[in-house]
């Protein structure tokens, strides 16, 4: 045999040992922690991932993708990709996803109002402009001092006054512990004004401090000359970073006018007033913070030289003042509040909101019936059942026809009112593109955890749903538990048999009248509406109803379900507890 020369192992050492070391990628997946951000910043989405390249995803925060990319991986396991946040971002909490299909990694950073700058050396430092005031923190309940906390107030170069408060842990425990031994649990920070100077209130709460008041059980009160806000501990408990508020009051004629100006041009403000007078009353407050989707109340003060003196003019105002809203992210929206009796004899109007944005309150004439008319319309309401699926042009309903996935998926779309999956985005399927015309449903119903893709990362849009799959879909729906009972005789090791037990023990879905259940036969559209109706408790519709479809007549089994399905009516139940249609 002929020997081989040592230059050749020790090339092909060099080839095993060496060479692989510059491909390997990381073991880890990992994003780098995101800062809190300021509008127009830059952020960097970074980190390490075993794949070649990953998605990049940033949902601001109302949800929507604000930022979508594919990231290569380099050669030694990292990416890394900066982008910039526009001038007039959305302010809150933004949630960055990384990865592929399922395999995702998360984080989140807010965006926050840049912070007053007061001028002086640095850092900790108290600004040469600055004044620092003590002012006590109560019990919401009594009014009674619990502790202190201390306001920064600055003056900027052109007469603006800010005042910045942060609560510290000490003040937080001192105020918990004192609030116990009254036997209450509402904490009260007030911020006083008594000459109008503060044009800017900025409240800070570090996470540490915020800790000890979700442990006390704690509700918040923020009150400020120009408005007050309530955020119960309840709201707190669910937000686990440094908490911020900035209210700024709208002080001059000329911001009302232009309010009032905005407010006419809506359509729901014209709706309201027919034509009729819009006038802001008061002071308009803009507010702030990186809690959102959340309750919150807030109460706005109705000063006295805002109202005429005459009784009959200054409850005509009263009976017609609502809130015009103008959210962040551009909607608005007009709503009644409920007026209250300040502890010292000041009139208020409350209301509750979980988004911030620009609140005043305007005198809409014509607001008291327009309300009126839509609460009567509201109890009305309760009584009509909408219609949620419809036939096809030529008059037909094709009862006996399958059902896809995706119109399942739309369908569950338009009718479950159950709550998204929190911290999670939805799942990319390799079959489901940009475009699809089922995609928002199919990701909702993958959000909600009604639905799921397949193993192999597909939905299957235009698969047949069968029966075993939506047996799935309503026990995930209607959160049944334990083992269920079902006499049918098709299903024993069946993936879905649990779930077949359960909701025929429920009564939502059962078998055939030859003892089996046939899990793997697609879903017919009639079933379909039957099994959704009976979740809805919705149905059968009895009554004279007139059949609706050319192919679904009276002596149909479903026909009752299919007209209560397709049929937009006004019901009511009868003696014996069934829906009687009232209005053809």
């Amino acid at each position: 045999m002929r020997k081989l020369p040592l230059l050749f192992f020790i090339l092909l050492f060099s080839v095993i040992m060496i060479s692989p070391l510059s491909n390997v990628k990381a073991a880890t997946f990992d994003l780098t922690d995101i800062t809190d951000k300021y509008r127009g910043d830059q952020v960097t989405i970074s980190g390490t991932s075993p794949f070649t390249e990953v998605i990049a995803k940033v949902y601001d925060p109302s949800n929507v993708i604000l930022y979508i990319e594919v990231l290569p991986v380099l050669d030694n396991g990292t990416y890394s990709k900066t982008f910039s946040l526009s001038n007039d971002a959305v302010y809150g909490t933004y949630k960055v996803v990384v990865g592929q299909e399922t395999n995702v990694v998360n984080d989140t950073f807010n965006v926050i109002a840049r912070p007053s700058s007061g001028g002086g050396g640095g850092g900790a430092s108290t600004p040469s402009s600055g004044t620092q005031i003590t002012v006590p923190v109560q019990s919401g309940t009594t009014g009674t001092t619990v502790s202190q906390t201390t306001i920064q107030r600055t003056t900027g170069s052109n007469g603006t006054v800010k005042d910045s408060v942060v609560m510290t842990e000490q003040s937080a425990k001192e105020t918990i512990d004192a609030l116990k031994n009254q036997g209450e649990k509402t904490a009260r920070i007030v911020i006083p004004d008594a000459e109008d100077k503060v044009s800017e209130v900025n409240v800070s709460i570090p996470k540490i401090a915020l800790t000890a008041i979700k442990s006390g059980g704690i509700d918040l009160e923020i009150k400020t000359e120009n408005a007050k806000l309530t955020i119960p501990n309840t709201t707190l408990e669910k937000f686990n970073q440094d908490l911020y508020f900035r209210v700024v009051p709208i002080k001059g004629q000329q911001e009302k006018d232009q309010i009032a100006e905005r407010a006419k041009q809506e359509q729901i403000v014209q709706d309201v007033v027919q034509g009729r007078d819009v006038q802001v009353l008061g002071r308009p407050a803009e507010i702030e913070t990186n809690l959102q989707s959340q309750p919150v109340t807030i109460t706005m003060p109705i000063r006295e030289e805002d109202l005429p003196k005459d009784k009959e003019s200054r409850q005509r105002i009263l009976d017609d003042l609502v809130i015009f809203i103008e959210h962040s992210d551009g909607t608005k929206e007009v709503i009644k509040g409920t007026f209250i009796t300040n502890e010292d004899g000041t009139l208020g109007i409350e209301f509750g909101i979980d988004k911030f944005s620009t609140f005043t309150l305007v005198y809409m004439e014509g607001s008291k019936e327009y309300f009126a008319q839509l609460e009567k319309d509201k109890e009305m309401e309760d009584t009509v059942h909408k219609a949620y699926i419809s036939g096809y042009p030529d008059g037909t309903f094709k009862p006996a026809n399958s059902i896809s996935r995706a119109e399942m998926a739309s369908l569950l779309s338009r009718v479950y009112d159950g709550e998204l999956k929190e911290n999670t985005s939805p799942t990319s399927y390799v079959d489901i593109l940009a475009g699809h015309w089922a995609i928002t449903s199919i990701e909702k119903a993958q959000l909600t955890g009604l639905m799921r893709g397949y193993s192999d990362h597909t939905f299957g849009p235009n698969k047949s749903i069968t029966r075993a799959e939506m047996a799935a879909i309503v026990s995930r729906w209607l959160k049944l538990e334990g083992t269920g009972s079902s006499s049918a005789k098709d299903i024993q090791g069946h993936w879905a048999e649990q779930a077949i037990k359960l909701v025929d023990q429920a009564d939502i879905m059962n078998g055939m009248p030859d003892g089996t259940f046939q899990p793997n036969k697609p879903l017919s559209r009639a079933e379909a509406v039957t099994i959704v109706n009976r979740i809805l408790k919705r149905g059968p519709l009895y009554g004279d109803v007139k059949p609706t479809f050319i192919d679904v007549p009276t002596t149909h089994w479903a026909y009752k379900e299919i007209e209560e399905a397709s049929k937009e009516h006004k019901y009511a139940i009868d003696e014996s507890g069934k829906e009687t249609l009232l209005i053809k």
